[in-house]
């Protein structure tokens, strides 16, 4: 466990709702120099309190969409799994890697243009591994919300509407340099023009002009942080819920209530076993039934079960590679 005070919660806060704001903004939105408010962030960067900062691009924009594909292993040790994950790490497509304490042991998001790539991983995964897996399951995430880390500063957060990326294909013709960009900026969000623009050998204003088109036609939606929960004695869970068929008003109601719950900050609709997944954070296992007891009564008639998951270690977050 790592120790933050007020003010490294407050600039998590800036980073999380643009992590690209400038250290003089961030400075200003805290009340502290800039000088210390660049010491901090590299404190929390050196003591992995901030994972990485993070890009999040609209996959149907690209031509993509996202799978998730969750594992249940046997007859397996530490350094098998390890092997599994480094094995998955190594794969372009796979975009996100999880370990996880529950139903299934690891979790990973794979991006495709097709679901014949899908069936190639798989097969590839299964040849490899198949005497260690003794269940998965796949979905496609259809929606996905992430939505502000309004509990850094205990601020009560309103109902907006904050899609990220959807399934639904409205590709946006991109160039080499564009992809070049987007891939610069999921690797690290921070990384100024003039970087970018020495790998593209191309200006720093052509850069920004090109990044100023690729955020106004919401190829990128986000810039923001990937956190170790681990650090800072924080549980993740990823709830997955299995709903009843309810009138859409009744899942527009539920939507919006998990919009307003601060600790809820990842909403994914699937298609698959099961219909919706939440990313909560909290600080204890009191504080995540609190949040679970007060939806299941509030949406008693609408869910019908759900499965709790612990993220236990994040592997890999790159949406785009």
């Amino acid at each position: 466990m790592v120790k933050i005070d007020v003010k490294d919660r407050k600039i998590l806060y800036e980073l999380d709702k643009n992590s690209r704001v400038s250290y003089s903004n961030i400075a200003k939105a805290v009340r502290l120099s800039q000088e210390t408010v660049r010491y901090r962030v590299s404190n929390m960067l050196k003591k992995g309190i901030i994972n990485k900062f993070f890009t999040v691009v609209d996959s149907a924009r690209l031509g993509y969409a996202f799978y998730k594909v969750l594992i249940k292993l046997h007859n397996v040790d530490a350094e098998r799994i390890q092997e599994i994950v480094s094995y998955l790490q190594k794969k372009d497509s796979v975009v996100w890697i999880v370990s996880i304490d529950g139903s299934y042991d690891l979790g990973f998001a794979v991006k495709v243009t097709n679901v014949i790539e899908l069936s190639n991983l798989i097969e590839d995964l299964n040849e490899k591994y198949n005497m260690f897996i003794s269940r998965r399951v796949i979905s496609i995430n259809i929606i996905g919300e992430y939505l502000l880390r309004d509990y850094f500063i205990n601020k009560e957060r309103q109902i907006k509407e904050q899609v990220s990326y959807t399934a639904q294909f409205k590709p946006y013709k991109i160039d080499e340099k564009d992809k070049e960009i987007i891939r610069q900026l999921t690797k690290d969000s921070r990384i100024s023009a003039i970087d970018i623009a020495k790998k593209l050998n191309i200006s720093s204003d052509s850069v920004i002009q090109r990044l100023r088109k690729l955020e106004k036609e919401k190829v990128i939606t986000r810039y923001n942080i990937v956190l170790n929960h681990n650090k800072l004695k924080q549980l993740q869970y990823k709830i997955l819920l299995y709903l009843n068929h309810v009138s859409p008003e009744k899942i527009r109601s539920f939507i919006n209530y998990c919009r307003t719950k601060s600790n809820i900050v990842y909403i994914i609709k699937s298609l698959g076993e099961w219909d919706y997944e939440l990313d909560i954070e909290v600080e204890n296992v009191e504080d995540y039934r609190r949040v679970m007891r007060d939806l299941t009564k509030e949406f008693s008639e609408i869910i019908n079960d759900y499965n709790a998951l612990i993220i236990t270690k994040i592997h890999k977050y790159n949406l785009y590679q």
